[in-house]
């Protein structure tokens, strides 16, 4: 059986390992997310004609890394470019100033007697 004191001894012991982890494990994030950074200032200096479109290029990153999670994040966006360029010439041509043909309304001569029947 555990006493009291030894119970302390070993709780203070594991909140004392764990805040000296702290320092390591917060470095190491501001590394990685340094190396990010860097990767995608790099990406969207090499691919100019994707800066106005950061919501296609993330949702394509996104859907490659959901289908290759063990790949790194460079080949990631290696392998997205072409998706990228692909759905961006998709949406070129679309107008999305002006509406187009418009949708009937009125339903008052819709015969709704059969409704639900089998």
């Amino acid at each position: 059986m555990v006493t009291p004191e030894e119970r302390e001894d070993i709780i203070n012991a594991a909140v004392e390992r764990t805040l000296l982890m702290i320092p390591d494990t917060v470095g190491n994030l501001m590394a990685n997310h340094a190396a990010l950074h860097k990767l995608n200032t790099a990406f969207y200096t090499a691919h100019p004609e994707f800066r106005g479109k950061k919501d296609i290029v993330q949702s394509v990153v996104e859907m490659v890394e959901g289908k290759n999670p063990i790949m790194n994040y460079e080949e990631i966006l290696d392998k997205s470019v072409p998706e990228i360029q692909h759905r961006i010439l998709a949406i070129a041509d679309l107008n999305m100033t002006t509406a187009g043909t418009k949708l009937p309304t009125d339903f008052s001569e819709v015969d709704i007697s059969e409704n639900g029947k089998l």
